[in-house]
């Protein structure tokens, strides 16, 4: 963990094998859809796209080491005005405790924790980018009171090519904030990144479990003798 006078950072990892029946294209295609990367967050209220002059503006205070050099390069990475609430939709603030699906709970998946609610009881807003990286993503976050993170994936497969089984995500946050804040922070921060880790997986599977059956579908109706989605059929005249 470094620091300064007034800041400090620490840093956590997770590394999770991934199923082997996943290869690395189809694990980037979902790590690569912001998307469907917002869904693992189940605090979220409402994601806002930024336009570029915001976006810009974002990555002013980001270090040259985490954003490409040109301005066209940047203006393409989606950055979103983020609102979360306390409690998971459907559910108050006051709901639960620390059993299962309370509020106490479900904080744990997010990037937060549950420190802020011991400041912020309704809801937080922030802004979080989300940049594709040739190995995974790169997600940074600007929230309230000097809480900055930076979030990285990154996934490698043992397989020959990057297209065999055993893959294996890494995943590393670092976080800034003020020392104070940090005391807080530090409590629930490994739990948060693990809990993101085991969401993730669980939504992968979900989407690539949805893409089989789309594709299993479209099998179905050309052995009907039915085009499949999207194919052209010749008709005479």
């Amino acid at each position: 963990m470094s620091s300064s006078y007034f800041t400090t950072t620490t840093t956590v990892t997770t590394t999770t094998a991934l199923p082997p029946t996943m290869t690395l294209p189809e694990i980037l295609s979902i790590l690569h859809s912001p998307a469907l990367m917002l869904t693992i967050n189940p605090l979220l209220k409402s994601a806002t796209p930024l336009p570029t002059p915001a976006i810009h503006a974002f990555y002013k205070s980001v270090p040259a080491s985490l954003k490409p050099t040109s301005a066209s390069a940047i203006a393409e990475i989606p950055v979103y005005a983020c609102v979360e609430t306390s409690a998971p939709q459907g559910q108050g603030s006051s709901t639960g405790g620390k059993g299962e699906g309370g509020a106490e709970e479900q904080s744990q998946a997010t990037w937060r924790g549950g420190w802020s609610k011991r400041f912020i009881p309704d809801e937080i807003v922030y802004e979080t980018s989300m940049q594709r990286t040739p190995s995974g993503m790169i997600a940074i976050t600007q929230a309230p009171m000097g809480v900055h993170s930076v979030t990285t994936w990154k996934v490698t497969s043992k397989g020959k090519d990057g297209s065999g089984n055993e893959c294996v995500l890494e995943k590393e946050g670092r976080v800034t904030s003020n020392k104070m804040l940090m005391s807080f922070i530090k409590t629930t921060l490994q739990g948060s990144y693990d809990k993101l880790a085991k969401d993730f997986v669980a939504m992968l599977m979900r989407e690539l479990e949805k893409k089989k059956g789309e594709g299993d579908k479209a099998k179905e109706k050309e052995s009907v003798g039915e085009p499949a989605s999207g194919e052209q059929v010749e008709v005479e005249a």
